[in-house]
């Protein structure tokens, strides 16, 4: 699940707000707590006081016990109206029961009944206890003392209890708290907003350099002229102009890089040029000889002894390699310059794969070896004349490379693409060198003795064509064991060419 992303600003702000009720709620919740047992406790203080007195006036009120009951509830009545706070009022004194009564906004019902009556005496002390009585929040308190009356009759002195219950209604008091928990999240609330002040403040301060910062450095990308303005005054402000000094040396060595970019491009197409320039030139005199050497040989000037036309053979086997070594150097020219581009058309890649392989033949029989070729016909459309050459480097490179065995070339059709393979059994290329090979002038002898011979652009050629053809090239190879070498075009886009080729032709 990937989280959501804040700038700094909302990051800063939720912080210092998230802290501020983090410390702001528990606070109040807590005052809160505290309000609220004061207010109570203060409620039983006054009422235990209260409970105290009335109490004793009861037991020390002889009248009023010898009165009947109705006259006793009237009593306690007025006590009860005398008293807003009272919803009720339970009287027991010397075990005798004095009065139950309870104000209009209480039913007289069962529930009253078993809150304020007892079927045992209860324990001496001030009790109380949270109930509801109906609708109406109540807090019972009680208060039991043990006394001692003496039997009319008898004159014994029998130990039993006086007992005095209040009901008092806690509307009032929560009420006030409820008043206390607004005015407590009104504080919360206004803290919270301070906090938000604060917090944008502070980011303004701290964190708004900061962005500033930031949003340089992403016109600086598009823009290498863009710097950044920070006015705080402080470490952010040098950071700021560190900035853009450092943007300033970025900008003059882009220019000093493009400068030598520039003159580098002019030295290699000065270079291209020159080898162009040079290899045709090379190749006049270069023709002259070879057309000179093939009279000798055919006796135009006279006979020759076994000793001169072997020489003249010489002559003009190397007088071909000087011109493949030529031929290479001015594709090459030609590729780095950009002037050698490809001509599509639809063409057998198996034909172009048996005329390669006629061309190399006689090579592969001086040396003794096979040619096994299994390549599956089909049709690409591409530019002949390079996939061609692309076979003729890599079956020419394979044949120089191989002393024994055998050379082979197939091609399949593999997935979405049209593999070419041609491997041998020569002597393998190391792990270090199989991607340098691919470099131009690079060879895996590079020493002035070496054996073979060649500049080191045959491979250099097969990589620059396939790119041509959107494919790729890569070497697999094992020290002793011979090479594999693969060329893989891609198939969508020439099933998209062979398809407008048709249509083409079916419009004609």
């Amino acid at each position: 699940m990937r989280l959501l992303r804040l700038s700094l600003r909302y990051k800063f702000v939720f912080t210092l707000v998230g802290f501020t009720l983090l410390v702001a709620i528990p606070l109040g919740a807590l005052s809160l707590m505290r309000f609220s047992e004061a207010l109570e406790e203060q409620l039983v203080l006054r009422w235990e006081t209260a409970a105290k007195g009335w109490l004793g006036v009861f037991e020390s009120d002889l009248g009023l016990r010898l009165a009947t009951p109705q006259e006793r509830a009237e009593y306690c009545r007025i006590l009860l109206l005398d008293q807003p706070e009272l919803l009720v009022l339970h009287v027991t004194v010397g075990g005798t029961p004095i009065c139950l009564v309870h104000s209009d906004e209480i039913s007289d019902n069962s529930e009253l009944q078993s809150l304020f009556f007892f079927k045992e005496s209860p324990p001496a002390g001030i009790s109380y206890e949270k109930h509801r009585l109906g609708n109406l929040p109540i807090l019972k308190l009680s208060y039991t003392r043990p006394v001692v009356i003496s039997d009319v009759l008898s004159g014994a002195r029998i130990k039993t209890f006086s007992l005095l219950q209040f009901g008092l209604n806690m509307a009032a008091v929560q009420a006030q708290i409820r008043r206390e928990m607004a005015n407590i999240a009104l504080i919360v609330l206004g803290y919270v907003l301070l906090g938000i002040v604060i917090a944008f403040l502070f980011y303004k301060m701290i964190l708004g350099p900061v962005e500033s910062l930031a949003e340089a450095l992403k016109r600086f990308k598009r823009d290498k002229s863009a710097r950044a303005v920070v006015r705080s005054g402080d470490e952010l402000e040098t950071l700021a102009q560190e900035f853009n000094q450092m943007a300033d040396v970025i900008a003059e060595r882009n220019q000093e890089l493009e400068e030598m970019n520039l003159a580098l491009s002019k030295a290699n197409r000065a270079k291209s040029d020159f080898l162009a320039v040079m290899s045709h030139e090379l190749k006049t005199p270069l023709h002259a000889i070879r057309g000179y050497s093939q009279l000798l040989l055919e006796g135009v000037d006279g006979p020759l002894t076994p000793a001169q036309r072997e020489d003249l053979q010489n002559i003009l086997h190397s007088g071909d390699h000087l011109l493949e070594l030529i031929e290479n150097i001015l594709k090459f020219s030609k590729i780095e310059a950009g002037e050698d581009r490809p001509y599509f058309e639809v063409t057998d890649l198996s034909v172009i794969a048996e005329e390669a392989i006629k061309s190399v033949s006689a090579l592969a029989r001086k040396k003794g070896l096979v040619i096994e070729s299994h390549v599956e016909p089909a049709l690409l459309y591409a530019d002949s004349t390079k996939l061609k050459q692309i076979l003729l480097n890599l079956l020419s490179n394979a044949i120089k490379y191989t002393e024994r065995g055998k050379v082979a070339v197939s091609g399949e059709t593999h997935e979405n693409e049209y593999l070419l393979t041609v491997s041998d059994t020569g002597l393998g290329i190391p792990t270090h060198e199989r991607e340098r090979i691919f470099e131009p002038f690079t060879q895996l002898d590079g020493s002035s003795t070496r054996e073979s011979q060649g500049v080191g652009l045959g491979l250099a050629i097969v990589k620059k064509y396939v790119e041509m053809h959107g494919g790729r090239v890569w070497v697999e190879s094992e020290l002793g064991q011979g090479s594999r070498f693969f060329v893989a075009l891609p198939l969508q886009h020439q099933l998209d060419a062979l398809e407008e080729v048709r249509h083409a032709h079916s419009h004609r």
